[in-house]
């Protein structure tokens, strides 16, 4: 990844360049930003110490630098929630459109406050109706765990119905919300969970409905 502090400067005038002060806190937060394949795999963000220490000016430059990057993916959401400017939560609040459902369901994690229930749930049933695991599936069912309006509970039976190879993990958390499991996918019952990968998917619905006390026919 391009030095984001270079790329920064790059796209200023002379002028403002000699103005605008190469502080180390920048540097270092810049530096933070270059995501090596150790830190993806670790999942090591931004420095975020470095923001809540900054400088006015420093702060001020490293939002620069973060929204000519964009809200790319969790990191740019968690520093930029913990920027906490209108700017900032501008870019976060766009972000919640983004077709990249791990960067919406980022901006939920991070940024809980500026995202009505309305805009949570609609997130989250786009994303359990297209995301995939790798691409904010798996984010979205963890956030499912604690918020389960009506309208995401049917995006999960539709899901557990129709999308495969997910559909057992939809039917695991359908299990879970409705009390019937202590974990969203219970060890126990995954020769279950798993069938939901195959065919039989209507006679399987049916068994799930029955244990969770949901009228299958709604969906049929």
């Amino acid at each position: 990844m391009a030095n984001p502090f270079a790329k920064l400067m790059n796209k200023l005038t002379g002028a403002a360049r000699a103005t605008l002060p190469q502080s180390p806190a920048v540097r270092q937060f810049a530096q933070s930003m270059e995501i090596d394949y150790q830190k993806w795999h670790d999942g090591v963000g931004y420095d975020i110490g470095i923001i809540r220490s900054a400088t006015p000016d420093d702060r001020a430059q490293i939002e620069a630098m973060l929204a000519a990057r964009g809200v790319r993916d969790w990191r740019d959401a968690e520093a930029l929630a913990a920027i906490d400017s209108p700017r900032a939560l501008a870019l976060l609040k766009s972000a919640l459109g983004s077709e990249d459902f791990s960067v919406a369901v980022a901006v939920l994690n991070y940024a809980p406050n500026t995202v009505s229930p309305q805009e949570r749930s609609a997130v989250l049933v786009a994303a359990l109706q297209r995301a995939e695991f790798g691409k904010g599936l798996a984010e979205a069912l963890r956030a499912v765990e604690k918020f389960h309006p009506p309208e995401v509970i049917d995006a999960l039976l539709r899901g557990a119905l129709h999308r495969k190879p997910s559909g057992a993990h939809f039917a695991g958390m359908l299990m879970y919300i409705h009390g019937q499991t202590k974990t969203p996918f219970d060890n126990d019952l995954s020769p279950f969970f798993v069938r939901f990968s195959g065919p039989n998917r209507e006679e399987l619905f049916r068994e799930l409905c029955a244990k969770i006390n949901v009228d299958p026919n709604k969906y049929l």
